[in-house]
């Protein structure tokens, strides 16, 4: 009998230590599957903020490259320049700060042969345009608005002042670039007073 009893002993010891590398086995795969689980999420993460961020240059891209919005973009900065025109190759008249003020008005927007206000008011409409895309794609999470921030900043400071921020804002605003005028409200230099 007592042969027996060892027996059935080591053979209890057996199963109880099978049994107990069985759950410590369990254990160690369900941990290691968390920590695979994590470093993907961590992974997938990255990538996203990454075609986020690269998605905003793209964005980005393609205004500077928009002959007519970087027009806009060059008359916020510059007075006296004249621009290519699309259509005819021939050029615009110098453009004054003042003259583009005066083509963004809302009513009376009929304009002489050869006035370059139409021409202003495409290049307008073709940077707005943009700034609506670039809302759009923050408000569904497309990109971030950090990674177009630092690139618009100038401008829309530049949009901001006393002069330009109640043409521009009427323009916006007859014109329906809801989404435009949402994009510029989100820079701090859209508004200095209230920075």
């Amino acid at each position: 009998m007592r042969l027996y009893d060892a027996i059935a002993r080591i053979l209890a010891y057996v199963l109880m230590m099978k049994d107990f590398f069985q759950i410590l086995f369990w254990i160690v795969a369900i941990v290691g599957g968390l920590i695979a689980a994590f470093k993907a999420i961590a992974e997938s993460r990255r990538n996203l903020r990454w075609k986020q961020a690269e998605m905003a240059k793209t964005c980005l891209d393609e205004i500077w490259d928009d002959k007519l919005a970087f027009a806009a973009l060059r008359m916020l900065d510059w007075t006296g320049l004249s621009f290519p025109l699309p259509d005819d190759g021939g050029n615009t008249s110098e453009i004054s700060h003042e003259q583009r003020r005066a083509s963004l008005r809302v009513v009376n927007t009929q304009f002489p042969t050869g006035d370059p206000g139409p021409f202003i008011r495409d290049a307008y409409d073709r940077l707005f345009d943009g700034f609506e895309r670039l809302e759009h794609f923050i408000r569904i999470k497309l990109i971030r608005f950090e990674d177009v921030e630092p690139r618009l900043r100038y401008y829309v400071g530049k949009l901001g002042t006393a002069d330009e921020r109640p043409v521009v804002e009427a323009f916006l605003n007859a014109y329906d670039f809801k989404l435009a005028l949402c994009l510029l409200e989100r820079f701090a230099s859209w508004n200095p007073a209230a920075a």
